[in-house]
């Protein structure tokens, strides 16, 4: 009786959450679907390639953004890590995109004024300079982003992503689907949460980008949520 209950709970909430996205914008370079891997820096080395070695096994490359740190911290510039540098080459070679995340993830550092955002910005595409990089995207840390380093990257031609809204080089502004299931994943919530991520998928009718960051999907059952949401998305598209 409590399993019975606890299901229509699940169904409940997963229809209330469902039936309430609004039309959110379709990003054509993105398709229908996008996995955005936060934080992607040399201190989660080890847990980015536990995704995406299951990202792989999905064939899901081409549809996988890392949004990298240059500096994370202040104190771990990518050319201090060359085996780390080596192996964003060869995600990318493969299909991954590489995208910019901040340049130190330091507080809210893109609430800035122009001038250092446009200093931040320059330093952060010269430490992606070896890999050939020109990234089109960019998530701000936190999300958070004055008026005027706002306009600083869409003057470069660069979309930012932001937690419900993506901003574009030609100053259009519209709404977007994105979210993260899988932070510090509990057990007991593995079910609604997935429940959830389903009834949303399907229910989307512009781009459904889902956020994950290496450490917290690699703790509790994030892991295992993505698995599982993975291999519905891969059989909902064929």
């Amino acid at each position: 009786m409590k399993a019975e209950i606890s299901t229509m709970v699940i169904i409940v909430l997963v229809f209330a959450a469902s039936s309430s996205i609004s039309a959110p914008a379709y990003i054509h370079r993105f398709g229908d679907f996008a996995i955005l891997i936060h934080d992607v820096s040399p201190g989660y080395f080890e847990q980015l390639r536990e995704v995406t070695a299951l990202i792989d096994e999905y064939s899901l490359q081409n549809a996988t953004y890392l949004f990298v740190i240059p500096n994370h911290g202040g104190g771990m510039p990518l050319e201090d890590y060359p085996a780390f540098v080596a192996f964003l080459g060869r995600l990318e070679a493969e299909g991954y995109h590489i995208e910019l995340h901040g340049y130190t993830h330091i507080g809210d550092e893109f609430n800035c004024g122009a001038n250092l955002a446009a200093e931040k910005l320059e330093l952060g595409l010269e430490a992606l300079a070896p890999l050939n990089a020109s990234p089109a995207y960019f998530i701000a840390p936190r999300y958070s982003l004055s008026e005027d380093a706002l306009a600083v990257l869409l003057s470069r031609n660069i979309t930012i992503i932001g937690e419900d809204f993506v901003y574009f080089p030609n100053g259009t502004i519209e709404p977007i689907y994105n979210r993260e299931y899988t932070w510090y994943l509990p057990s007991p919530l593995l079910d609604y949460q997935l429940a959830s991520a389903r009834a949303s998928y399907a229910h989307t009718r512009g781009t459904f980008l889902l956020s994950i960051h290496p450490g917290a999907v690699n703790s509790g059952d994030g892991m295992e949520f993505l698995k599982r949401f993975l291999n519905v998305v891969v059989s909902m598209k064929k």
